[in-house]
């Protein structure tokens, strides 16, 4: 192993969990906004045939 390939595979590491730090919360943030947006959807297409009887 070359000099220095472990500090490269130690940086690597804390950078990949530095963005992962802080893009996870974003795409769970996302998903929950979609669901909510998807139930959402659901309540206003059953309110349509409601109200289209």
């Amino acid at each position: 192993m070359k000099p220095g390939t472990f500090d490269l595979l130690i940086l690597l590491f804390i950078f990949l969990g530095l963005q992962a730090w802080w893009i996870i919360p974003i795409i769970i943030k996302n998903n929950k906004l979609n669901k909510r947006g998807n139930d959402l959807r659901e309540d206003i297409k059953q309110l349509e045939k409601l109200y289209k009887k």
